[in-house]
């Protein structure tokens, strides 16, 4: 039986290898670096979880490549899928869309994605595994243990503050339907009307929340704000970070184009 040390550094390795491989495709696409992810560090989680699932999966298949390809679409697609799912049911965000790419499932997933995981898995099974198995048994367990440990604290944080900082936009998130920069200047506002008699808690609460996403606007520019069903039907309460704020969606509409912190 693989240490839960070891797992949890698989995992941690190809989270960093996710982000890698997104954040250089995004780079030639858009010709600049971006953090492909939701959270701050170098690391994507879905990538990880992906990975280990494919592992676990052919763990009695690995000599037959074909099916090796078929697990690793099949998972990796139903974990973007989960993992879209939960964004946009726990956060109401909907941070990637491929409505308008082929073979997609509700724009959750799509297939040339899917087709890309596949051979993905087959790198990891077949490549990126056995190497990273090696490399792992050849360090003390201790050695294992204490980097496990101490990088797990560094997710753990970092998902926590990412979390934390978009859960406080939750009353925002009911109100407006729309792209994150819609409410990104929701804080704007919020903070102008706060002048020179701000309350300190609730400026630094916005100004952490309004770095969230200012990132998350770059990493997923068609972001979007997605009200599920339970969010449409609760009426309007105060936010969290000091109270309701004035403008609508309709004003929203009128002033973004004009907003200089929108100005290109």
């Amino acid at each position: 039986m693989i240490p839960a040390s070891v797992l949890v550094l698989e995992f941690l390795v190809y989270s960093f290898l996710g982000w890698v491989l997104e954040g250089c495709v995004r780079c030639l696409i858009e010709r600049r670096f971006v953090n492909p992810g939701f959270l701050t560090g170098p690391y994507v989680p879905i990538y990880g979880v992906g990975a280990l699932g494919i592992l676990a999966l052919t763990q009695g298949a690995r000599s037959d490549a074909v099916l090796v390809f078929a697990v690793g679409i099949l998972v990796a697609s139903a974990v973007e899928f989960v993992g879209h799912l939960l964004l946009q049911r726990a956060l109401g965000l909907v941070l990637w869309d491929y409505s308008n790419r082929f073979g997609n499932i509700q724009g959750r997933v799509c297939m040339g994605n899917s087709v890309g995981f596949g051979l993905a898995g087959l790198a990891v099974v077949y490549g990126i595994q056995p190497a990273l198995a090696r490399f792992l048994d050849s360090l003390e367990p201790l050695v294992v243990l204490a980097l496990a440990s101490g990088l797990t604290a560094v997710v753990v944080v970092d998902w926590t503050r990412s979390t934390t900082a978009v859960l406080r936009l939750r009353p925002e998130i009911q109100s407006i339907e729309g792209s994150l920069t819609r409410v990104r200047y929701r804080l704007e506002r919020r903070l102008e009307e706060l002048g020179a008699g701000y309350d300190r808690r609730t400026a630094r609460l916005i100004h952490t929340s309004r770095r969230v996403l200012t990132r998350l606007e770059s990493a997923f520019p068609d972001a979007r704000t997605a009200l599920t069903n339970s969010l449409r039907s609760r009426p309007p309460s105060p936010t969290t970070l000091g109270g309701p704020f004035p403008a609508r969606s309709r004003d929203l509409d009128a002033a973004l184009p004009t907003h200089r912190w929108l100005r290109p």
